[in-house]
């Protein structure tokens, strides 16, 4: 089941950069791109990744219970890890009303303003804390030798890609101020 996990998380990890990209994009006005069953797609794995990551929480809480050692500091990542994952579920909510809606097939803006501008801010913080948290538990779980290597290099482009976003959705924000 971790594998599994592990390959649908790198899967979301690919659409979460090529989304947030075009996304960015688009908030600055370089390029018009939507591609809306991208975002779907990854909704959908989102959902899967997030049900797997439950049963593998639930079956480690139990371990730690029957043995009682649950060794909650040591466990720290463990813990911001779920957290983080918590987070960005309760915000994906957010982030898909942030900028619009559709009404009689016709797609309406929201204004974007301080509150919409936070909550986008604090997705992206959540994603990076859940992306820097996983990606060396990921890399282990498909065997990878040498991790430090591949962990910054996933974690450069991740983090470019992140600045971006934060990047675009502040400009956006100034955009809809003036």
């Amino acid at each position: 089941m971790r594998k599994l996990n592990g390959i649908i998380a790198m899967i979301v990890l690919a659409l979460f950069v090529v989304h947030g990209v075009l996304g960015a994009l688009n908030m600055m006005n370089i390029a018009t791109v939507i591609v809306k069953a991208l975002s779907h797609t990854m909704l959908s794995l989102i959902i899967v990744h997030a049900l797997i990551s439950i049963g593998l929480t639930v079956s480690s809480v139990r371990t730690a219970v029957k043995t009682h050692a649950p060794y909650v500091r040591q466990n720290r990542l463990f813990w911001a890890r779920r957290i983080s994952g918590v987070l960005i579920l309760a915000l994906i909510f957010f982030h898909t009303t942030a900028f619009g809606y559709t009404s009689g097939g016709v797609f309406r803006l929201v204004p974007f303003d301080i509150f919409r501008l936070m909550t986008q801010i604090l997705f992206l913080l959540s994603i990076a804390v859940h992306i820097i948290t996983n990606v060396k538990p990921m890399l282990i779980t498909f065997g990878v030798k040498k991790l430090r290597p591949k962990a910054g290099d996933i974690l450069f482009f991740v983090s470019a890609a992140l600045l971006l976003m934060a990047a675009a959705f502040i400009i956006y924000y100034i955009r809809w101020q003036l």
